[in-house]
């Protein structure tokens, strides 16, 4: 009892604190996650310094995989193959050049800087944070943008919303890999790709089982104050039911959101609206957690110098990537360097963290600590270019896309129920 009461209190302390820098951030009109991320990474040390705050690291872990499973299913859920547009196509050549071009250089860099020699394993790992790397999310730095918006703005949003189910799956297949070798130098492909296809079948499998009983369902019950909770259900029960049969628990949350994007569901814009909400709710929780699990004493300055120029190193990667698949006759220079500065991390990367440095691996951990001064620096950096968004990027260029979400909402009005 005594031991549940202070998980509670160190809870709900983080929350009330996170409360108050999200309203301080919004006061001063700049991204609560920077100021979220900064408080935690000091509350966290101060508290293994002094043992003031006691979260058990199931307790951690449980925030984490549920704040994850959210993450997943919402970006999931809007990527709809009906409203793919220009924009879509386009963010979705951008996430898969930027994808190949940090996969190609970061890898032999990290493994330079940061691992003890080149070696099967570690070039494994340096794909993973080469994964992540990809993620955006520019609800971290448009708030200064408010309601206006431009075809390069657009096209960052929608990229962030197709990349998170992508950068949150991939890490975790190569973690599958990792496991299949073992320590051993060479990978038995036929083993790894039985039990590779074994997750890939049983994770679709339960996403689609999950989501034919609750979506059948709810076509003809609707509830306001059911409904949004058995959408949540819905998702940790896809993940719990794929994990528990030997399945990838991520890939079948992002099929049951994909089939939640796709599926005529009335009252589905509610629905949306919590999932978004919940997510939203859990990353005030998820950045201040954060600091109770990143130790700043194992971090020198000649790391954080090695850290910037592995982030200076994901910018060349971003700005080629945006070089080489948008239109120069459509974006111009100050439009390609916008959206070359512009990847800010969120809270997609800031579970991913949880997650790596939980599993306790001296690697996975030198990664999440990489990767939080890479977030740091990704929202800083975004941050200052918003600031000065006026100099690289019409914002009266062109009118909200209102037409066409309108558009899109008669189309599912128009979709016969099945």
């Amino acid at each position: 009892m005594a031991e549940a009461l202070s998980v509670l209190t160190g809870l709900v302390f983080l929350i009330i604190v996170g409360i108050l820098v999200s309203l301080f951030a919004r006061k001063i009109n700049i991204s609560n996650v920077l100021l979220l991320l900064v408080v935690g990474l000091i509350i966290g040390n101060i508290s293994q310094a002094y043992g003031l705050i006691e979260i058990s690291g199931i307790a951690i872990v449980t925030i984490a995989i549920i704040a994850l499973v959210i993450i997943v299913f919402d970006g999931a859920s809007r990527f709809e193959i009906k409203a793919l547009d220009d924009f879509s196509v386009k963010s979705l050549k951008l996430i898969g050049m930027f994808l190949l071009l940090c996969m190609i250089i970061l890898p032999f860099f990290v493994n330079i800087m940061f691992f003890e020699g080149i070696t099967t394993i570690n070039i494994l790992y340096s794909l993973i944070f080469a994964a992540i790397a990809v993620s955006t999310d520019p609800a971290t730095v448009f708030i200064t943008l408010k309601n206006k918006t431009n075809k390069v703005v657009e096209l960052i949003k929608v990229e962030a919303l197709l990349n998170t189910p992508i950068v949150v799956l991939l890490p975790f297949l190569i973690l599958d890999i990792i496991g299949q070798i073992g320590g051993e130098a060479v990978l038995n492909w036929e083993v790894y790709l039985a039990g590779f296809m074994n997750q890939i079948v049983i994770g679709i499998g339960s996403g689609i089982l999950v989501g034919i009983i609750f979506f059948k369902g709810m076509r003809k019950f609707y509830s306001e104050q059911i409904s949004p909770l058995a959408i949540v259900g819905a998702a940790l029960l896809a993940y719990v039911l794929a994990e528990n049969l030997g399945g990838n628990g991520v890939l079948s949350v992002a099929v049951l959101g994909f089939m939640f994007g796709n599926m005529y569901l009335s009252h589905k814009e509610n629905l949306l609206e919590f999932s978004g909400m919940i997510s939203n709710s859990l990353e005030i929780l998820v950045f201040m957690m954060l600091g109770l699990i990143v130790v700043l004493d194992d971090i020198t300055l000649l790391f954080v110098l090695k850290s910037i120029m592995i982030f200076i190193l994901i910018l060349i990667a971003r700005y080629l990537a945006a070089r080489i698949t948008l239109s120069k006759g459509e974006f111009n220079k100050k439009n390609i360097w916008f959206i070359a500065l512009s990847m800010p991390k969120g809270i997609a990367v800031a579970v991913l963290v949880f997650s790596l440095i939980l599993l306790g691996e001296p690697e996975l951990v030198i990664i999440g600590e990489v990767l939080v001064i890479v977030m740091l620096l990704s929202i800083l950096l975004s941050t200052v270019v918003t600031r000065f968004s006026k100099r690289l990027i019409d914002m009266d260029e062109e009118e909200p896309r209102d037409a066409s979400k309108k558009k899109r909402a008669e189309d599912d009005l128009e979709l016969p129920s099945v």
